[in-house]
């Protein structure tokens, strides 16, 4: 653990008793760089601020989430100070928002509301967004902690003032507009949106469909939005991420792409998971896919790190002369090609070709009006497990390798493909069990925090449930249809749950480092 060093006197605490114990300054930096810390240079500026690091934690399952939401305001005062509720018992010398502590007074209000009042001062020095606003709060160790703040990294701003993420705009905004009774403050950030030596995020956020910049503090946790995998393996991204996590001890969750050859190598090791793998092979060369194919009569092949239904061919063995394989080409096109032999598809299709890919063996999939379907399971954390927020299916289009939408495959409510409430009821708890035990699995397997997993899982047609693909980053356009927007909501609402879980594990627990290891 980093040498803690005491802070500089504050007016009304010489001692800096207040904040000693929870100032602690970064390891040195690389390269000697100078004005990279905003731990003491923000202690200069003002003397009521305190920009701070925290060690690296340990993750504890606590007995309560950050739960208790209250209508944040200020009100003109001349000097620091927070009137609090009588229902707050414990004193406070110092309150909390994001990466940033000011020393403040304390005043009780008696009228019994779910609000919390402070002075101009006190609310411009915490960076506190314009009202209305409501935040979690609650108290631990003479602090008030606010919030928290949820960065949401990404890349791929624009410049546009109306739509900052492009065509992603929209997605953001209604996952933004989730949070509004959580307690939880999002905001969207880039790399070049962090301000390190003020200490601030200048980041979007969004109110009533509205894009607007905004400085706030560095924030409490970090949610991994990073669109790909190009954009995730820049030097720059890397040594952001190395200090947000490292030097700070912000947690990041969800971090990185699976590889999904990787993914299906770890869960092979646990028979809780390995039921429901397909035989799964690398392509090392035609004779690995003409042994695939004279077994199982068509399988899919699948780049190992492909996303979105993209790198996927569907080859179907209908005779010793003939195979069908249909794809979507760069163009989003589907597109369906004939060959003669599988050595002709290895060298059409593969041979010299950038990036390494998997056989997946073909499975006769449950159909629903003659369309060939899989379910889509998006698993949040949930305290100390996993839960299964949302379950849809997803139906074939014409001509189309995946049901990805992008295909033209069409999204349906398990009340329109299982009308039948009995059947329906075991279906979805079937697919219930295999998630959560391929979400525990996962969470053994891999380093890292994980709040969300999306899963593509289907039914034989003999019954049997098949683990098709696991996703770190999983997507919300498949749930943006008016029919599935309550599923998409209940999705963000469990993330925001866990975020203020998470962001106050941080707080209470600060003193056992080692946080699970990210990929830097």
């Amino acid at each position: 653990m980093r040498e803690k060093h005491a802070p500089v006197g504050i007016p009304g605490d010489p001692a800096g008793e207040a904040v000693r114990q929870r100032t602690a300054r970064p390891s040195s930096l690389p390269g000697g760089t100078k004005n990279f810390d905003p731990t003491y240079d923000e202690i200069w500026h003002s003397p009521n601020r305190i920009s701070f690091s925290r060690p690296i934690f340990q993750r504890k399952e606590l007995d309560s989430p950050m739960v208790d939401v209250y209508r944040i305001e200020p009100f003109s005062h001349d000097v620091p100070v927070v009137c609090l509720p009588d229902t707050f018992g414990e004193d406070v010398h110092s309150v909390s928002f994001g990466s940033v502590f000011v020393r403040a007074g304390i005043k009780r209000l008696k009228n019994g509301e779910k609000k919390i009042l402070l002075s101009s001062p006190l609310y411009e020095e915490l960076h506190l967004p314009k009202p209305p606003l409501a935040l979690s709060a609650f108290v631990h160790d003479r602090t008030l902690y606010l919030g928290p703040i949820l960065g949401i990294l990404t890349a791929g701003f624009s410049r546009s003032e109306i739509s900052p993420l492009s065509d992603r705009s929209e997605a953001f905004a209604r996952l933004i507009a989730s949070a509004k009774n959580s307690g939880v403050f999002p905001v969207v950030f880039g790399i070049r949106h962090i301000d390190w030596e003020r200490g601030l995020v200048n980041g979007y956020t969004c109110r009533n469909g509205h894009w607007r910049q905004i400085a706030v503090p560095l924030p409490n946790v970090i949610y991994d939005r990073l669109p790909n995998r190009k954009v995730e393996k820049l030097k720059e991204v890397r040594d952001m991420k190395r200090k947000i996590v490292s030097e700070y001890g912000i947690p990041w969750f969800n971090p990185g792409f699976f590889n999904k050859m990787e993914i299906h190598q770890r869960l092979e090791k646990l028979p809780e998971a390995k039921k429901y793998l397909p035989q799964t092979v690398l392509l090392k060369d035609q004779g690995s896919l003409s042994s695939m194919l004279d077994e199982y009569g068509f399988v899919y092949v699948k780049g190992t790190n492909g996303s979105h239904g993209n790198e996927v061919f569907r080859i179907r063995k209908i005779h010793e002369k003939k195979y069908l394989c249909l794809f979507r080409d760069e163009g989003q096109t589907n597109r369906m090609y004939k060959f003669s032999s599988p050595g002709e598809i290895y060298q059409h299709l593969f041979a010299g070709r950038d990036g390494n890919w998997m056989i997946q063996r073909g499975i006769r999939l449950l159909r629903f009006r003659g369309r060939e379907m899989d379910f889509r399971i998006h698993a949040n954390k949930d305290g100390k497990d996993w839960k299964a927020t949302a379950i849809i299916a997803k139906c074939t289009g014409g001509n189309s390798a995946t049901t990805h939408l992008l295909s033209g495959g069409e999204a349906k409510t398990l009340e329109e493909v299982f009308p039948n409430e009995e059947e329906r009821s075991v279906r979805k708890n079937q697919l219930t069990e295999a998630a959560l035990a391929v979400c525990r699995a996962l969470e053994k397997q891999l380093d890292g925090i994980f709040g969300e997993i999306g899963l593509d899982m289907a039914f034989d047609q003999d019954g049997k449930i098949w683990l098709f693909e696991a996703n770190s980053k999983p997507g919300r356009s498949v749930f943006a249809s008016r029919k599935l927007k309550g599923l998409e909501e209940e999705i963000n609402r469990s993330l925001f749950a866990f975020c203020a879980d998470l962001a106050k594990e941080a707080i209470v627990h600060p003193e056992t480092a080692g946080m699970s290891p990210v990929a830097l």
